[in-house]
C-alpha cells in the first residue's frame, strides 16, 4: 500500500503538485540528510548539500521514472553525486577525525551521541564505497537487495563489500 501511496505522490509531483513533492521530501529528508551527514562529517554543510539533493531531484522529476526501484534508491543516487562533486570541488581534504564535531541535535539512531562520534569518525577512514554501504545498511536500516539497488551493483558484490568494511572497521574500533 505505501508503495501505491509513493507512485501516487510521484505522479502528482510530476504534475507539479507541491504538496505531492513537500510530503515526498518530507518522508525521505531525514535518511538522505544523516546519509549525506555521515560522509562529510559537518551538519551544517550535509543541510547543505542535502538541500541541493531535493532541488535536483524536484528540477529532475519530470524525467523520473518508476522502474520498480525504491523512490529513496534514486534520491541515494543524487545525494551520492552531491557529496563525490563536494569532495572534487574541495579537492578532498579531509578534516583531522578529533575536529569533526557531530551536530548533538540531530536524532541519530539509538541515540547514543558518544558511540556515533566514534563510528563517524571510524567510518571516513573506510574506502566511499565502503562508507556507503555501512551507511545504508547499518545506519539506514536497507537490505542486501535495495542497497545493490541504490549502488548499482549486484547483492554478492554489495555482501561481499560490507564483509570487508565491518572487517576494517572493527580494526579501526579496537582500542
Amino acid at each position: 500500500m505505501q508503495r501505491n501511496d509513493e507512485h501516487d505522490l510521484i505522479g502528482r509531483a510530476q504534475q507539479r503538485d507541491a504538496e505531492a513533492f513537500t510530503e515526498l521530501y518530507r518522508r525521505h529528508v531525514d535518511r538522505i540528510f544523516r546519509y549525506v551527514l555521515l560522509r562529510v562529517g559537518d551538519a551544517p554543510l550535509a543541510e547543505d548539500l542535502t538541500s541541493e539533493v531535493f532541488i535536483r531531484a524536484l528540477e529532475s522529476l519530470g524525467a523520473y521514472q518508476d522502474r520498480g526501484a525504491p523512490f529513496a534508491a534514486w534520491l541515494y543516487r543524487i545525494a551520492k553525486s552531491r557529496v563525490i562533486d563536494h569532495w572534487r570541488r574541495a579537492g578532498r581534504q579531509q578534516v583531522p577525525f578529533e575536529a569533526v564535531e557531530v551536530e548533538t541535535s540531530v536524532e541519530m539512531p539509538g541515540g547514543d551521541v558518544i558511540a556515533y562520534r566514534v563510528l563517524a569518525r571510524a567510518l571516513r577512514r573506510l574506502t566511499d564505497e565502503q562508507q556507503e554501504v555501512i551507511i545504508l545498511k547499518y545506519v539506514e536500516g536497507h537490505s542486501l537487495a535495495e542497497i545493490a539497488e541504490i549502488t548499482g551493483r549486484t547483492e554478492g558484490a554489495v555482501k561481499a563489500m560490507q564483509h570487508r568494511a565491518l572487517a576494517s572497521l572493527a580494526r579501526l574500533m579496537e582500542p
